[in-house]
């Protein structure tokens, strides 16, 4: 059976097409807890084991998809391009991801003087310079990549943003990695502004690796959250699929300014966190901080974590994390992958 499928509210509602635009599509329904429902049958004459097949189809291209088994790495050949490419070689280990693309765009660009964002950075390079540098690359991955990962090497002058939604569309791809390039550590981020576009629009999750950050297997996750439309805006069954896939743990963070005077809905929107995640084996941690993004870093500090995620809603979160003026500590713990979902 061929069919589209589009998903919608975070994993759990689906709509099946067997064509195009179809009047009367399958409409699927599947709870946190992953148990089905139809909630519209369509026109379509499916018998109830019809409709078992397709629910187990889906749940196996979730899977695959979340769990990471294929990984799109983009570079510009930077020393930061490349340590991020490390990262990602050595994490495909513990996923046991099967596929990793790594992607430059030779597409050539300005860079506008603002504070974050993964590399980016472009030139006038020929597509023999860029394949002949991603082979150098590919070689002196050679000792990290796993041997079983099918590696595949693409170029081309697409637009960067275009070219690796593209990408993940046409790979079924789980988890995009892209480095962060800068002077001086923290002390002075240049950046463009595509990453930020690149991070409101990118089809999958986004894994900004900092210059400092050598890969460590993955014990500890921190996912930091805000107590506001905790159910329409949480992604859970991508963050409990990449979790999963891991075999990590799960530490939920909230931290606020004050924690004697919480925003209103507060109390109605940690039952709904709770709720999100009482299937799973998780710990959650209410804390308070004047600066909560310094709050979260130095959190993740003390848990001995190896992977911050974060749902950024306020892309300025970012320059929060990596400005020059975070405090002496925090800069110690700037090594710190930051996993983002939308």
């Amino acid at each position: 059976m061929s069919a589209s499928v589009t998903e919608y509210d975070h994993h759990q509602k689906f709509k099946v097409e067997m064509l195009r635009d179809e009047p009367e599509p399958i409409l699927l329904s599947r709870s946190l807890k992953g148990e089905w429902t139809v909630a519209q049958r369509g026109s379509r004459n499916f018998s109830n084991n019809d409709f078992q097949q397709l629910e187990d189809a889906i749940e196996a291209q979730l899977n695959e998809i979340h769990g990471v088994q294929h990984m799109l790495v983009l570079t510009d050949f930077s020393e930061e391009a490349s340590n991020a490419a490390r990262y990602a070689a050595a994490l495909a280990h513990q996923l046991k991801t099967r596929k990793l693309i790594f992607y430059h765009s030779y597409e050539s660009f300005m860079i506008p003087p603002v504070a974050f964002t993964p590399i980016t950075r472009g030139a006038n390079v020929s597509s023999k310079f860029s394949n002949e540098k991603l082979n150098e690359l590919k070689n002196d991955l050679h000792d990290w990549l796993p041997e079983s990962t099918e590696i595949d090497l693409r170029t081309d002058e697409r637009n960067l943003i275009d070219a690796a939604n593209t990408l993940i569309e046409e790979e079924n791809i789980g988890l995009v990695v892209a480095g962060i390039t800068g002077k001086s550590g923290l002390e002075k981020v240049l950046v463009g502004s595509s990453a930020i576009n690149l991070a409101k629009t990118c089809g999958a999750p986004l894994l900004i690796v900092p210059p400092a950050a050598a890969f460590q297997p993955i014990k500890t996750v921190v996912f930091a959250c805000d107590l506001k439309q905790v159910s329409k805006s949480t992604p859970t069954f991508a963050i409990k699929s990449f979790v999963r896939a891991l075999d990590a743990n799960l530490l939920i963070l909230n931290v606020e300014h004050d924690r004697a005077h919480l925003p209103s809905g507060a109390i109605k929107e940690m039952s709904d966190l709770h709720r999100l995640w009482d299937d799973e084996q998780v710990e959650f941690h209410y804390t308070h901080h004047e600066n909560k993004a310094t709050g979260i870093m130095e959190f993740a500090g003390q848990q001995r974590a190896e992977l911050l995620v974060v749902v950024p809603k306020e892309y300025g979160f970012f320059e929060h994390i990596f400005h020059h003026n975070m405090t002496e500590k925090l800069a110690y713990h700037s090594h710190l992958p930051l996993l983002l979902f939308r």
